[in-house]
C-alpha cells in the first residue's frame, strides 16, 4: 500500500526552508504528539517547539495528524500525517528525507523512541526522548530489539525523571548512548479568565477546603484513593471539596465510587478542561492530590501536572511509585506517600489540610522551584546539550 495523501501543513503561509550555509542551525522534531492535542507529552513537544523558535532558533516539526480541533498558529511549519501508523510512519519518513535533501539538520528531537524509527538515515544528531510507560518492563524480546535499536541512533536519551532513566537502560549496552535526566519544563501558564473562575467558584459554593486533580482518569492516577479518604476528610472538614479535572476510561468506576462512598456532593467531576478552567481550577485549590501508584505495567514516569500545580503556588501530594518523587520533592514542594496503602493517602492528605503553616510553606518552594528550574529558558540549555549544542 502506497500513501496516497500529502501531509497536512498547519501553517502553509510559512516560507519555505530555502537551502542553508554549512553552520546554519536548523532543528526538526519528530513527534507523534503534539499541541492542540491535549498531555503531557503534547505540552512536552508543543513547549520545546515554541522555545526553540523564542530562542531564535529555524525548526520544523513533523507530526501525527491532530485530533483537536480549532486554530494552532505558529511561526514554523508543522506537517501533519495521518492514516494508519505504518503509512503514516513511511510518509513521515519520506517528508523528512526530502526536508534534509534540501536543507541540512543541525539535530533532530524525537518524542519517544517509536518516532526515532520514523527517521531516515541523517547524520544529524538524535536526542530521543523517554517519559515511562513507552520502556515496559516485560518488553517482548522483539519489541526490546526495537527499543534498543531505536536507542542505538540517538546521541542522548532525555529522560524525564530518575525512574524513568533507569527502565532506560535496561535497553542501552554499554553506556551509550549516555542517558540525562532532566525534568520536563512548562511555559509561563495562562491566567484564568473570570468567566472561568465564576464557573470553579459556583461548583466550591462557598465551601473549603478545597482539593484538586488534573488527570487522565485511569486507575493509576489514585484517584480512588483520595475519594476513599474523603469521607474521613469530611469528618474533619465538614465543608471540603474535591474538585476532579480530565476525562478518561474510569471515570464511569469513579463516579459510582464517589456514590457508594457518600461523597457524591463533595466530589465534583469536571470531564476535560480548557487551560482558563484548569488555571481556575489551581488558582482556587488549596492542595492538589494525585497519590499515584503502580497498576501493571501502568505507571506515572514524572507528572508534568504537578509542576503546573506548583507554578500557582500548591503544594501536591503524590505517590512514591514510578518518577513522581522528581516532580514533587518530599518535604519541600509536597509530600510523597504510598499510593496504594489508604491509611498512608488519607494520613498524608490530613497532615496537609491539617496544618495550613506547612502547607503554604511547601507551596511556596513549589512555586519558587517551577518558575525559577521548570521554566523553559532555564531548562532548554539541557535539551540543546543532548544534541551536543
Amino acid at each position: 500500500m502506497r500513501p496516497t495523501a500529502a501531509p497536512a501543513v498547519d501553517n502553509p503561509g510559512f516560507p519555505a526552508m530555502e537551502a542553508r550555509p554549512t553552520g546554519f542551525a536548523l532543528f526538526a522534531i519528530v513527534t507523534q504528539c503534539f499541541g492542540p492535542d491535549l498531555g503531557g507529552v503534547e505540552a512536552l513537544m508543543t513547549g520545546l517547539a515554541d522555545a526553540l523558535a523564542a530562542a531564535g532558533e529555524r525548526i520544523e516539526v513533523f507530526a501525527d495528524r491532530a485530533h483537536s480541533a480549532g486554530p494552532f498558529a505558529r511561526p514554523y511549519p508543522v506537517q501533519r500525517f495521518g492514516l494508519v501508523r505504518p503509512v503514516r510512519r513511511r510518509m513521515k519518513r519520506q517528508a523528512i528525507a526530502a526536508a534534509a535533501a534540501t536543507h541540512d539538520f543541525t539535530g533532530i528531537f524525537a518524542d519517544s523512541w517509536k518516532s526515532v524509527e520514523a527517521i531516515p538515515p541523517l547524520d544529524a544528531p538524535i536526542a530521543v526522548l523517554a517519559h515511562g510507560m513507552e520502556l515496559p518492563r516485560d518488553a517482548s524480546p522483539r519489541k526490546a530489539a526495537r527499543i534498543a535499536a531505536a536507542f542505538r541512533r540517538a546521541r542522548t536519551i532525555v529522560a524525564n525523571s530518575a525512574y524513568t532513566a533507569e527502565l532506560a537502560r535496561r535497553f542501552v549496552n554499554g553506556g551509550a548512548p549516555p542517558i540525562l535526566v532532566a525534568p520536563p519544563p512548562i511555559p509561563p501558564q495562562v491566567e484564568p479568565t473570570p468567566e472561568a473562575l465564576a464557573a470553579i467558584d459556583k461548583l466550591i459554593a462557598g465551601r473549603g477546603p478545597v482539593l484538586a486533580t488534573l488527570a487522565r482518569l485511569e486507575p493509576r492516577k489514585g484517584v480512588d484513593a483520595t475519594l476513599r479518604a474523603l469521607p474521613a476528610i469530611l469528618g474533619a472538614f465538614p465543608q471540603a471539596v474535591y474538585l476532579i479535572g480530565g476525562a478518561g476510561p474510569d471515570l464511569v468506576r469513579l463516579r459510582r465510587l464517589a456514590a457508594a462512598a457518600g461523597v457524591a456532593k463533595s466530589a465534583h467531576f469536571l470531564g476535560r478542561v480548557d487551560e482558563a478552567h484548569k488555571a481556575a481550577l489551581l488558582a482556587r485549590a488549596d492542595l492538589f492530590a494525585m497519590p499515584t501508584r503502580r497498576e501493571g505495567n501502568s505507571v506515572e514516569g514524572y507528572g508534568i501536572a504537578f509542576i503546573e500545580a506548583a507554578w500557582r503556588g500548591k503544594a501536591a501530594l503524590a505517590g512514591r511509585a514510578g518518577g513522581a518523587s522528581d516532580a514533587v520533592i518530599d518535604g519541600v514542594t509536597g509530600l510523597i506517600c504510598d499510593g496504594d496503602d489508604d491509611l498512608a493517602v488519607l494520613g498524608a492528605l490530613r497532615r496537609l489540610l491539617e496544618d495550613e503553616a506547612l502547607r503554604k510553606k511547601l507551596g511556596a518552594a513549589a512555586e519558587k522551584r517551577a518558575r525559577a528550574e521548570l521554566s523553559w529558558p532555564a531548562a532548554l540549555p539541557r535539551y540543546l546539550a543532548a544534541l551536543g549544542r
